[in-house]
């Protein structure tokens, strides 16, 4: 049975329509699956975060190879799912956690594999950033996984380019997804994306502080970093807890001040951010 057939089965047996405002489009194209699992190189010990389970085809997959973590808000789907897996679930094997994936506690992972709803993408990212795991293998909106993948000198180029590069090597497992994979068909092509955790070649002293300070520094992107500096003061004098004559003596060892934000890498801007600290 193909899975657009077992989704239609499915929506008759749970009584059950996709929810638009909650950007529901459930996978039907069992190869991407099948990427995606061989992608993040399962091992029986592994613990891996779903996040948005839906209908279970992911999940099913990823239960052949490895302990699962499904997070799922809709409360049919939830249903679905303890009924589906009720062995699983009953064996440990499979943790299902209901509820907003930025909201409620999970158990430990160690790698994430998921399909999540794309309004989400964005506080998905950042919720990921904070969270300790090995890979993982996620699909985001095309446009939006460019911005995460983008490097410096890019126009995509932002605060989360930046955290991503420096946390992760990224590369693009699909780049060109198209709506015919999903049911009901997204607005936009789709792109599955691979992070791999790495050793940052300059840790930072605060990883909290260094995520604002990049935020408020692509504010103005454009500017060169003497200026943009300037303009951040009353931020960098709250945040860091700068007097002016401090930060002026800071300012004056940074190197290639007059280059634009937009051009630093992830490494010197750990580099900067540490300076200024």
């Amino acid at each position: 049975m193909s899975l657009f057939a077992e989704l239609n089965n499915q929506m008759v047996n749970y009584h059950f329509r996709p929810n638009r405002k909650m950007a529901q489009c459930f996978i039907i194209n069992g190869e991407v699956i099948h990427k995606m699992v061989s992608a993040a190189q399962l091992k029986e010990s592994d613990k891996v975060l779903e996040v948005g389970a839906g209908t279970g085809f992911l999940t099913r997959e990823l239960l052949k190879h490895s302990k699962v973590i499904a997070v799922e808000l809709d409360e049919t789907l939830a249903a679905l799912l303890r009924e589906q897996f009720a062995n699983e679930i009953k064996s440990g094997k499979l943790k299902l956690v209901e509820g907003s994936i930025l909201s409620v506690k999970v158990p430990k992972f160690n790698k994430v594999v998921a399909l999540p709803p794309y309004t989400i993408s964005s506080e998905l990212a950042f919720w990921l950033l904070r969270h300790d795991f090995e890979l993982a293998v996620v699909g985001f909106q095309r446009e939006f996984a460019r911005k995460m993948l983008s490097v410096e000198g890019f126009k995509e180029y932002n605060s989360l380019s930046v955290l991503v590069n420096y946390h992760f090597s990224g590369e693009v497992l699909i780049e060109n997804l198209s709506p015919e994979n999903f049911y009901p068909k997204p607005n936009s092509f789709s792109s599955l994306v691979v992070l791999r955790r790495k050793e940052p070649e300059i840790k930072v002293k605060d990883e909290e502080k260094f995520r604002r300070f990049l935020k408020e520094l692509f504010r103005l992107k454009n500017k060169n970093l003497s200026n943009a500096l300037q303009k951040s003061f009353p931020f960098l004098r709250e945040e860091l807890g700068l007097s002016e004559e401090k930060f002026r003596e800071k300012c004056s060892k940074l190197k290639e001040t007059e280059k634009k934000v937009c051009f630093f890498s992830a490494e010197e801007f750990a580099g900067i951010f540490n300076e200024l600290y």
